[in-house]
């Protein structure tokens, strides 16, 4: 496929490689952040963690490829450089939205401040989970 028929490429790649782009070793591993939010301990965070940035790893690498090789040649440096700090921007956004959540439970919320921190960070990862399904289902809506 050419370089410079950028949707018929990416058509056929996500098609091809469709699981790699939201894996659900992400959502699942929200999803247990979300349910056991207030019953945390620090070996299960980590194991938690582990499996999320796995999903991570196998879906960063494979979607910049994609998407760089739709660019020319002339071009690849700039898409990195864009996909980089659209990257950079996306994680600042969610970290931003999450310390609001969770600043707005211990803020509103009456009981000790572990305690609302534990609702707060629920309340975060429910908000996060609702955002990666809405993408998975809106990335399986465009790439038919």
């Amino acid at each position: 496929m050419p370089r410079h028929q950028p949707s018929a490429y990416l058509s056929h790649t996500a098609r091809r490689e469709g699981w790699l782009a939201l894996p659900p070793c992400r959502w699942v591993a929200l999803l247990i952040f979300t349910l056991a939010a207030r019953h945390l301990a620090n070996p299960f965070i980590a194991t938690v963690y582990v499996l999320y940035m796995a999903g991570m790893g196998t879906c960063m690498g494979s979607v910049m490829t994609s998407t760089l090789r739709t660019l020319a040649d002339n071009q690849q440096t700039e898409g990195n450089a864009i996909l980089n700090i659209l990257q950079q921007f996306a994680g600042a956004v969610g970290t931003s939205l999450s310390a609001v959540v969770v600043a707005q439970s211990q803020t509103y919320l009456a009981g000790s401040q572990a305690y609302t921190t534990a609702v707060g960070t629920q309340n975060a990862f429910i908000m996060l989970t609702v955002f990666v399904t809405v993408i998975w289902f809106s990335y399986f809506k465009v790439v038919k």
